[in-house]
């Protein structure tokens, strides 16, 4: 599977935070599950805070992880939220990102429900009838390799988003500039095809983002622990 880009808030971090980030990440960048780049907190799927920082009355958009640097003050944060010691170490960071990472794999993973697989809509697979050079918002490389493939093979809704890496937005965005430029085939696959339609699009040896996943953690469960112990 191709490795996702995901944008990460450090705006709320103290100057020698934020500089022990930027130190660590030039050798952690190639060691976590997905890459992380620096964002606005607005489109951030994560965000390092520290409480001491952090003004409070700034939104926190939903389902963003917030990482608390823990030891800055009396803040206690939400059973939901990950935290990173004070002084936190490279491999320390791995780990957190990487633990994120799983959660927004997971976010994805119930994208598509039970219910919606009896929905028509979650049922459409989306083709080109021919290569089209999409521009301004859409001339990304993803939005490009996501063309390359429909113009071979069939995709769906959910593809979209656990393996095009898109958001319902600019999924729902995408689809629609394509419908205006004449190029998109929209059919309905039978529920008894929906599986099937999944596996085809995903790496071989796996059969989807769920196992992605599991793999990951089995990998993080015999790893990490042994990569903390060396590293101390």
């Amino acid at each position: 599977m191709m490795r996702k880009t995901t944008f990460i808030s450090v705006r709320y971090l103290a100057e020698k935070e934020l500089l022990r980030y930027e130190l660590l990440m030039q050798i952690a960048d190639e060691k976590t599950v997905f890459r992380w780049i620096s964002s606005d907190l607005r489109f951030a799927s994560v965000a390092l805070l520290d409480p001491s920082v952090f003004n409070s009355q700034e939104a926190i958009p939903a389902n963003c992880i917030c990482i608390w640097i823990s030891g800055s003050s009396d803040h206690t944060p939400c059973k939901s939220d990950m935290t990173l010691p004070a002084n936190f170490r490279l491999p320390d960071l791995i780990n957190v990102l990487d633990r994120a990472a799983l959660r927004i794999l997971d976010m994805k993973t119930s994208h598509v429900s039970l219910g919606e697989a009896s929905d028509p809509f979650f049922q459409k697979t989306y083709r080109i009838s021919k290569w089209i050079h999409l521009e301004h918002d859409f001339s990304a490389i993803r939005f490009q390799k996501i063309l390359a493939i429909m113009t071979m093979q069939s995709i769906n809704w959910h593809w979209l988003l656990a393996y095009g890496g898109l958001t319902e937005r600019d999924a729902a965005l995408f689809l629609d500039e394509l419908r205006k430029k004449n190029v998109l085939i929209e059919r309905i696959k039978l529920p008894a095809a929906h599986e099937t339609l999944q596996e085809i699009y995903s790496d071989p040896k796996e059969s989807g983002v769920g196992l992605f996943v599991k793999k990951i953690n089995q990998w993080l469960g015999r790893s990490r622990s042994q990569e903390l112990e060396r590293t101390r």
